[in-house]
This record gives structure tokens, sequence and C-alpha cells, in this order.
């Protein structure tokens, strides 16, 4: 009896070890669920980037778990810092991509293999995608770790061509005569509206920075995202002068400069499609039409686009873009299988597919596979062309700042709008943060050329 009692505890022993190694065997694969943080709050964007998450899910039967918030640099700053970090994050901002890579907070992406295609996810990378996007993704430093999820154009001019008669003209002198004839007429030339909470201000330093770069060139543009230019230095002081002097002048911008301050962004194109239009051009990456409007705008008919115009004569065409990036914070297979997914042509399609007239790929297979989507629509089709092009991309530069910098450049716009005069007040304040915010000399390679075949190095 004693002798069975004491098998029937060694057979309990046995099964208790059996459940506690099943018990980590099953924390092994709680992998197989993912954590990623987005910036997406709104309804539509955060639909179209579940619709990728779902497809991976599909593919691999991997589960992701999406976390929305419009707060994401202080979530995710927060979490990092008491050692929660998620698995992956989308970053919206490569200045701070560069600040996590450097403090050695982010998983590099050379050594990963895409099973799907049997290579290298860099050599993907490289081969499916310009320099200037594969440059991003490094960050400023020698290794990649950032996959472009979503890219946008910023320097177009959006008008509407039935409401303005005629394209705007292809110079500056040209756009700005045409905005002074329409004031003479007693109109409206300018949509614009900055308040975008937490990050109010932004739509201005769009409109700053395209200046820069096409009044001063990529390399002036390039030294003032890593530092080297000084704020209240002539070239850029010059485009915050060009563009107060487009949209500060009495009746240049709908409502007024300060109404503009408190106009929510994405409502700031709305007067474009009244039936009495309230102001006639909007500059940035996307324009939207109030959605209780009675008729949904026809692209080409009802709106388009022009190149921002040089101020100065350039050596080859320059564009400022956007993009979002996703990032790996914790190491694991599962993670890698999702890091080499929203980089493949598959799921690169996914997105503008959805949202044919407002998102887009910067994948040059996916070009080439979007052309028939794009057969009907010839602004989209524009846009999805000018990503891929030979043309000097310049990412958006206070994006790639330091992040105290990039706030402070809101911030500076705001009290810009609201009080012109202290220009050269603001200007000096910037210095100040970009001294404290440089404490090392950056090389953030922010313009590249996209020639076809180039590949980055």
């Amino acid at each position: 009896m004693r002798h069975e009692r004491r098998t029937a505890l060694r057979l309990l022993l046995v099964l208790t070890l059996l459940a506690a190694s099943a018990s980590c065997l099953g924390g092994s694969s709680d992998r197989r669920v993912l954590t990623i943080l987005t910036p997406w709050t709104g309804d539509v964007e955060k639909d179209s980037f579940q619709a990728v998450l779902t497809a991976f899910e599909a593919k691999t039967g991997i589960t992701i778990n999406a976390s929305p918030t419009r707060a994401l640099d202080q979530v995710l700053r927060t979490d990092v810092q008491k050692g929660e970090a998620p698995d992956l994050s989308v970053m919206a901002n490569p200045g701070t991509l560069r600040s996590y890579a450097q403090q050695g907070d982010l998983v590099p992406l050379d050594r990963f293999q895409d099973k799907t295609l049997g290579r290298r996810l860099v050599d993907q990378l490289k081969s499916d995608y310009g320099p200037q996007w594969y440059r991003l993704g490094e960050a400023g430093t020698s290794d990649p770790y950032a996959v472009v999820v979503k890219a946008s154009v910023k320097s177009l001019i959006w008008y509407g061509p039935q409401r303005l008669g005629t394209q705007p003209p292809d110079s500056w002198a040209g756009l700005v005569g045409a905005s002074q004839s329409i004031v003479k007429r007693g109109e409206t030339p300018w949509c614009l509206a900055v308040a975008d909470p937490p990050n109010s201000g932004w739509p201005g330093t769009d409109w700053i920075e395209d200046i820069l770069l096409h009044q001063s060139g990529p390399d002036a543009y390039t030294s003032w995202v890593d530092g080297k230019l000084n704020w209240s230095s002539p070239q850029v002081s010059s485009a915050w002068e060009t563009w107060g002097q487009t949209v500060t002048a009495p009746g240049a911008v709908h409502g007024d400069r300060l109404t503009a301050l408190l106009t929510n962004y994405g409502e700031g194109a709305h007067p474009l499609f009244t039936a009495l239009p309230g102001c006639y051009l909007e500059h940035g990456a996307l324009v939207t039409a109030d959605a209780a409007a009675p008729s949904k705008p026809v692209p080409g008919k009802d709106y388009d686009f022009a190149p921002f115009p040089d101020l100065q004569p350039m050596r080859t065409p320059a564009c400022e873009v956007s993009g979002d990036l996703v990032s790996m914070f914790r190491d694991s297979p599962e993670a890698e299988q999702f890091m080499a997914f929203p980089a493949s042509p598959q799921a690169q399609q996914i997105w503008p597919a959805r949202q044919l007239e407002s998102a887009f790929s910067a994948n040059r297979t996916v070009t080439t596979q979007m052309a028939s989507s794009y057969a009907t629509d010839s602004v989209a089709r524009r846009i999805d062309e000018l990503l891929t092009s030979p043309a000097t991309l310049c990412f958006d530069a206070s994006d790639s700042m330091p992040s105290t910098m990039a706030a402070a450049f809101n911030h500076a716009v705001l009290d810009y709008l609201n009080d012109p005069t202290q220009l050269p007040a603001i200007l000096t304040g910037l210095d100040k943060v970009q001294a404290d915010a440089y404490p090392q000399p950056t090389q953030s390679s922010v313009c590249a050329s996209g020639s076809p075949g180039q590949e980055a190095q």
C-alpha cells in the first residue's frame, strides 16, 4: 500500500512537471500574439491598416493586436522607459526612429529572411524600394530598422479646375500673382487650417519646409534637418518670410490667419468644394471634402493638383514626401515574420486599394501593379508616380528632426500666425532649442535621388 502511495505521488509529481512544462510552452506560444502601437484612430485609416493585419493573420496564423493612439510618441516613450515596449510600433517621425535606433532599443532588420521570397529582407527593400526609402529606414545609421507602410507626397498645390478655370502657374511668381488677382476681385485664394491636437501647427511647417526646399535646394534642406543650418540663417528666415507674405496678407486665407489657428486640419479644404468657393488653392498631401456634401468630388474634375513650383532654378526636380514606418522593439520569430510582410507587394497593395486617392505605396512593384486601378484616376496615378520617380525626394523635415525640435517648430508656427511681427524672436528661440536638441552631429540622408536601378549605399 505504501509502495502504491509512493507511486501515486511520483505520478502526481510527473504530471505537475508536465503541466508546468506545458505552461511554459504555452507562454512561448503566446509569442503567437504580437502587439503593435499605431497612430491611426480615425475609422478609415484604422480599418485600412487592420486589413493589412488581417491579411497577415490569415497568412501566418499569428495574431497581432493593434493599440491606436493619437499620443503615440508619448505612449511609446513611456512604455520603453518602463521596459514594456510593444513588439512593434508604427512611427511617423524618422527623428524618433533615429533616437530609438541610437539608444539600442530597435532590432535591426539586416539578418532577417523573407521565407516566402527566399531572400533577405534587406535585399527585398533595396530592390523593391527607391534608395530614398531604404535610407529612411536606416535612420541615419548603417543598419535598416524600418519598413515604409504608407507614403505620401506633400509638395502639391491643390485646386478646383472648374473653379479656378485654369491650372495654377508653374512658377512661384505666377502663383503669387494669381493669388493677388483673386484677392483683388474680392475673393480668397488660400485654404489654411493648422489645428490638429496634440500636434497643431504641422500644416504650417509643411509650407515652410516646401518653400525652403524649392528656394534654397536639397543641400540647405538637409543641413537644416541635421541641425547644421540655424533657424535665423538667411535661408530659413527667408522661407518663413515668404510663407508669411503668402498667408498673412489681408484676405489671403479663408476666414483669416487667426481662424486658421482654430480650424481643424481635416476641415481645411472644405471651403474648396462649397457651392460658392471659400478658397481656391490649398497646399499639402491631401484634400478632403465635407463628408456631408451632397456628392463626392470627382478627381481631375472637381479637384486636381500641380507640383509645388521652384522659387529658384534647381538642377533636378525635388519633392517633399512623408511616410509611416514600422519597426521592431522585441525580437521573436513571429515579429520577424511580420516585418517581412508589410514590405511585400501583397501587403503594400492592400491599403492603396482601399483608399485609392489618399494612400500610396513606395514599392516600385506595386506602382506597376496598381496601374490598372489608377486608369480612371489621373490624380492618384500621378501622385503614385512621384513617389517612385527619379526626382530627388526629401523626407518631411520636421518629422526627421529630434522630437523636441519638431515640437518647437509646430508651436512656432502657431506663435507666428498669432503675431507675424515676432518672427525674429521666434527664430532666436528656435536656435536655442536647436542647440540643445543636437548634442552630436547628425547625418540624416533625408534627401536622395530615386533614379531607377540606383541602390542605397
